[in-house]
């Protein structure tokens, strides 16, 4: 078979592959945006504050963020052993662990209740889904690029981003279908259920998918090589992390720069712009969820688009085109928010997430050749999850705090303004660190990084 139609060395055909590497980043969006709609319209009153909704809304945003700080511990974990015994392993029990979490999520008891217990129990399996989204990303990538024919790591990878706009689409359009179906009251008694509980079906079908895949082809010889020439051929790093801290620190936080914007602005757009919308405009709950699945269908597309330009400008020059973008992106978003136009709204939104969509989609082939091959999962994870933490768990919060500070949006469009900048920065300098730490490597564990990011 050509290699369009298998993995380079591997027997897994390459629409498998993706279709594997695709359903687990669809159900890690698709928990973390049910979650994240729910905290913006209904968890609050059921588990924190029914008397005071102001306050329950910003507790319930806290609990979304503890998700986030156990990202890059689940990335830590996932990928010490993905380093050390294979990709694909390490993608099954993350896919288990975000799943369980979440359906378990659908069977806990409200604070009307079991009082602070529900709170309790609420934060526990939303740092257990953390840790399981944590390994997700990485390991997904890791697999897919490292089996994906080199001129075309951009759309492929591209084409594992996607599984962030298809969970997106699919947890908004069941919420959106809640709203319209069910009364508020019904939600509130057993509604908010049904999305959580739906996870059992996702993670069904994902298991079934990578049970029918093949270790990396560039893991697979890693380990052959190891076993023919065992003195000339580095062995697997006993501590995956501390080596990528020790040799790759530098890399790490320029990852982290040049994610940070792109988790920040997609996090205010699907969690607190639909809180704004609801809470601030008095758009209806089905309206605010039906814009943001809208936008999503606009990401969608747009990653692709920002997959297909990194193979054909080069992966930073791709991605700095999608970190101008997302200058423009929160002005028009809140400005078309501020209006209460809902026509205008849903015209405008998948265009919004159309100019957040070409940075992520470009972004899976940059940071792949970021990192060597020995701590490639563990290296991206931790860039992409430190900048999920501080860029997407924490600016709900931040946005919050900002516009009631402020009384304007403006002041959240000027805050996502300079994180971007921060990321242009980071992007600009990052061939050079990649070339300053390659020319450290000693010549028994020097590895290709997969071509230029020029």
């Amino acid at each position: 078979m050509t290699s369009q139609l298998a993995s380079p060395g591997s027997r897994t055909p390459m629409a498998r592959l993706t279709a594997a590497t695709v359903v687990g980043n669809a159900i890690e969006f698709y928990d973390f945006n049910v979650y994240g709609t729910l905290t913006a319209v209904v968890f609050g009153r059921l588990f924190f504050s029914a008397e005071d909704p102001v306050l329950g809304t910003f507790l319930a945003f806290t609990t979304f963020a503890v998700g986030f700080l156990a990202r890059p511990i689940g990335g830590i974990v996932f990928g010490h052993f993905g380093d050390r015994i294979g990709r694909k392993p390490m993608l099954v029990a993350s896919l288990l662990t975000m799943g369980v979490a979440t359906m378990l999520m659908g069977l806990l008891p409200t604070y009307a209740q079991v009082g602070a217990l529900a709170p309790v129990l609420l934060v526990l399996l939303r740092f257990v889904q953390g840790l399981g989204i944590g390994g997700e990303w990485g390991g997904a990538i890791t697999l897919m690029m490292e089996s994906a024919p080199e001129r075309r790591r951009g759309i492929f990878g591209s084409a594992v981003q996607t599984g962030s706009g298809l969970g997106i689409m699919l947890s908004t359009g069941v919420v959106t279908l809640l709203f319209v179906l069910l009364t508020p009251e019904q939600i509130d008694a057993w509604g908010w259920r049904i999305p959580l509980l739906f996870s059992v079906v996702l993670v069904a079908v994902g298991l079934i998918i990578r049970s029918k895949i093949e270790e990396s082809p560039a893991f697979r010889d890693r380990d052959a090589d190891r076993d023919r020439d065992a003195e000339t051929v580095a062995a697997p790093p006993k501590v995956p992390v501390l080596e990528t801290l020790r040799k790759h620190w530098r890399m790490v936080l320029v990852a982290i720069g040049m994610y940070i914007s792109v988790a920040a602005f997609g996090f205010t757009q699907g969690v607190f712009f639909v809180s704004y919308l609801v809470n601030q405009m008095q758009i209806a709950p089905a309206t605010a969820t039906l814009a943001n699945l809208v936008a999503a269908a606009g990401y969608l597309l747009a990653t692709l688009l920002g997959g297909w330009l990194s193979d054909r400008l080069g992966r930073t020059r791709a991605y700095l085109v999608g970190a101008v973008l997302i200058l423009v992106a929160p002005f028009l978003m809140f400005g078309v928010g501020a209006t209460g136009s809902v026509p205008l709204i849903l015209a405008v939104m998948p265009v919004v997430g159309a100019l957040g969509g070409v940075a992520y989609g470009a972004q899976a082939a940059l940071f792949f050749e970021l990192f060597p091959a020995r701590v490639r999962y563990t290296g991206i994870s931790l860039g992409f999850q430190i900048a999920a933490v501080l860029g997407g768990g924490l600016t709900p919060l931040i946005a919050a705090s900002l516009t009631g500070a402020t009384g304007t949006t403006t002041s959240v469009s000027l805050y996502l303004g300079v994180l971007t900048v921060l990321m242009i920065v980071c992007t600009l300098i990052a061939p050079r660190v990649v070339r300053r730490e390659a020319a450290h490597d000693s010549p028994a564990i020097r590895e290709s990084i997969g071509g230029p990011t020029a």
